[in-house]
């Protein structure tokens, strides 16, 4: 599956090794919840920006 933060492909529940998200296996941003430290949204807004994803 795709990581939904950079679009990498990475394994269910793997850690990107592109970006460092944990995928999650949802799209939903409902806070942080689990292994990360930002949100969904807040992770794709800081890779967009070219900061550490968290």
């Amino acid at each position: 599956m795709k990581c939904p933060v950079c679009g990498n492909w990475v394994d269910f529940f793997d850690i990107c090794d592109n970006c460092g998200y944990q995928n999650q296996g949802i799209d939903i941003d409902n806070g942080v919840k689990g292994p990360n430290k930002m949100t969904l949204t807040k992770a794709r807004e800081a890779y967009a920006r070219g900061e550490q994803v968290e």
